[in-house]
């Protein structure tokens, strides 16, 4: 389809992408409570504007591609706070509409010359005007809709295990009309992202090849991995990324919420089955507990792992839980120089 064409075009003459970074830890930043069910979706109902800024702060930092707020968003999820069924619909895909409307205003910004927006620092002077942290590598930025796994809905942490005891065909029930929804949006890219399983990703291949669906809209499938050659469930990132490698509609391959010093040996596993783009955005290196929801450990150096990634066959590149819109500025930085 000419959409997923015109995204591995993008891809092939960038050579490098940069991604956003954490949602979560940002939003606490700017004080949301998210020790609930539905996590940051939740936000969507109570404080959208706060969800649109923190979208802004990643475009300012220079990244090429935001991730909508959609991960945890579910309209089971919703009704069961007691909402009805259009209004958990139109929260759902309010989570892709908030993220194109950031987009957008960011755009008019800075075609204005403006050096703030949203409370947002775009740019610095300088005595040949305003330059902005980074141009970034494309004129107008893409919008990709999170989509979470299972394992987000039942908000139990088993996005970092798999559900072995679900069928293939359970997990592609889930996840069809929650993508029709985000379909609808018309986001630039789909990012199916910390998937523990080789099962999740069949049934999400499944899902994406129904065209009336995927409306033929590219999108990555990125999984969270225990280490360096397994994703979370135990089967090997190789034997995943030889299924992709045959399912068109998946335009690329990507690992997230994973320990930064795995993500090298999982990227040379995976270019040895697939040209396919590779997305990677690690977490910051801490231990997350899914009974406390709380981060333990030291984090790593994180930007100075791009390079490596970069080398490695790495295409697009962000970061996950904890990483800030500081670092997606650093990271920018390195890669469009």
């Amino acid at each position: 389809m000419a959409k997923r064409r015109a995204f591995l075009d993008i891809i092939k003459k960038k050579g490098a992408l940069v991604l956003d970074g954490g949602l979560g830890s940002e939003l606490e930043r700017y004080g949301c409570d998210l020790q609930h069910k539905l996590w940051s979706a939740k936000v969507l109902m109570d404080q959208p504007d706060v969800i649109k800024k923190i979208h802004i702060s990643y475009l300012a930092a220079g990244a090429d591609i935001i991730q909508s707020s959609g991960y945890q968003a579910t309209v089971a999820g919703f009704k069961g706070l007691g909402l009805g069924t259009e209004e958990a619909i139109e929260l759902v895909k309010l989570s892709v509409r908030l993220a194109v409307q950031a987009r957008n205003e960011f755009l008019e910004a800075k075609a204005t010359g403006a050096l703030t927006l949203r409370g947002i620092t775009l740019g610095e002077e300088t005595p040949d005007g305003v330059r902005y942290f980074s141009e970034g590598a494309l004129p107008k930025p893409l919008v990709a809709a999170s989509v979470g796994p299972y394992g987000a809905f039942l908000a139990d942490g088993s996005e970092y295990r798999g559900y072995p005891d679900v069928q293939t065909e359970y997990l592609e029930v889930f996840h069809i009309p929650r993508l029709a929804l985000f379909c609808e949006e018309n986001p630039d890219i789909l990012s199916f992202e910390t998937i523990p399983s080789y099962d999740e990703a069949i049934a999400i291949a499944r899902a994406m090849s129904d065209p009336y669906t995927s409306r033929g809209i590219p999108g990555w499938i990125a999984f969270s991995c225990k280490d360096g050659h397994h994703v979370s469930s135990g089967e090997t990132i190789i034997k995943c990324a030889e299924m992709i490698d045959k399912v068109r509609p998946i335009t690329g391959i990507g690992v997230n919420c994973t320990k930064p010093e795995y993500v090298e040996s999982l990227i040379k596993d995976i270019r040895t089955v697939t040209d396919k783009p590779i997305a990677v955005y690690p977490n910051l290196g801490e231990s997350y507990d899914s009974e406390t929801k709380t981060w333990y450990g030291d984090p790593a150096s994180f930007v100075d792992y791009v390079d490596v990634w970069r080398n490695a066959g790495a295409d697009i590149i962000g970061g996950c839980c904890r990483t800030t819109p500081e670092i997606i500025r650093d990271i920018a930085r390195k890669i469009h120089k």
